[in-house]
């Protein structure tokens, strides 16, 4: 399924719908008297609707029945459940969220996550603030011999992917859980992992860049595919590759581009599902003497021969295909 489209819009929903951090209180109720529009019964009416489904699957579920058992919770508790035979061995099992009442403006509910067969029932994630939508909280991710399991957790401005999937009964996390926003992008094949950082400006003393302050959140975008012979995802490989390289992917002068614009070049990536990222930044003296560098970086499609406009502004520029910040040559390595 295509939950997103690119990372940085994904990153702005964040700040709109994951307000909230670990420990904040829940919002006040409605105010005495306050005339409630018929969108909002109508939201309200959706949501209790679907609660009481949740209820309901769950109190004619046995695992559900076996998680709220072991965690001490009742059944009115869960807040979703995905039960099925996840590694075909004949033998059914479930994931199973038990929470809070969700606070549907943070878009978040408080809780834990359990991984239920006929012969355990064990913690899968501890307590957690995750993400809560459309009255649901777990995703399904099917690749062409797997079900993964997906929950996030909710941050300020961000979203963190935790995966599960079952294999000889046991409950197994993804190499790629915990990493950032796993998500399936629309401008390439396969799967993204939005990874948030501050990495934007850097600013010191000279001769002291060790001890940079470093500000600006930018969340950039890694790729992944399935692997079905480790049967779990796996990272596209990547490389450094020279200006001269550069050039000719792009069939333009791209390097002499930069320059010209006052940047210098830090270092060329290409990545084996063909996308290219050069990482490109700006040194400037500040009045009081201390240095600010601003790094940026370009994404440049060669199976397309265009640059991805991040933005959304409708032009297909090296300047506007900047996701903010640097980019490391792979995620996990």
């Amino acid at each position: 399924m295509k939950k997103k489209t690119i990372g940085i819009i994904l990153a702005g929903m964040m700040i709109m719908t994951a307000c909230g951090n670990a420990g904040k209180a829940e919002p006040e109720g409605l105010s005495e008297g306050r005339t409630e529009s018929s969108e909002e019964a109508s939201s309200v009416e959706e949501s209790t609707e679907e609660s009481s489904v949740v209820e309901e699957d769950s109190a004619n579920n046995k695992f559900a029945q076996k998680a709220v058992e072991k965690s001490g919770k009742t059944i009115e508790d869960v807040r979703d459940i995905i039960s099925k035979d996840f590694d075909g061995d004949g033998k059914e099992e479930a994931f199973v969220f038990i929470g809070n009442e969700p606070d549907e403006e943070f878009g978040e509910c408080t809780g834990t996550l359990w991984f239920v067969s006929d012969d355990k029932c064990e913690e899968a994630l501890p307590e957690e603030y995750v993400v809560y939508h459309d009255g649901k909280v777990l995703n399904e991710i099917t690749t062409e011999d797997k079900i993964f399991v997906e929950i996030n957790k909710n941050y300020t401005t961000s979203a963190v992917s935790y995966l599960f999937y079952v294999d000889g009964g046991e409950c197994h996390e993804s190499i790629v859980s915990g990493l950032g926003s796993f998500y399936e992008p629309d401008y390439v094949d396969d799967y993204c992992i939005s990874m948030s950082a501050y990495d934007v400006y850097f600013e010191y003393e000279e001769g002291k860049e060790d001890e940079a302050m470093i500000t600006g959140h930018s969340w950039k975008n890694y790729y992944f595919y399935y692997d079905k012979a480790a049967g779990d995802f796996a990272e596209f490989e990547a490389t450094e590759i020279t200006e001269q390289e550069l050039n000719e992917a792009v069939g333009t002068d791209l390097a002499s581009e930069i320059r010209a614009e006052g940047y210098d070049i830090d270092n060329i990536i290409k990545r084996d599902n063909g996308i290219i990222n050069v990482n490109y930044s700006k040194t400037t003296k500040n009045d009081d003497g201390t240095i600010l560098k601003e790094c940026k970086n370009i994404t440049y499609l060669t199976k397309e021969g265009r640059y991805f406009d991040v933005w959304g502004t409708g032009e297909e520029t090296w300047q506007n295909s900047d996701f903010g910040g640097i980019y490391d040559v792979m995620l996990t390595k």
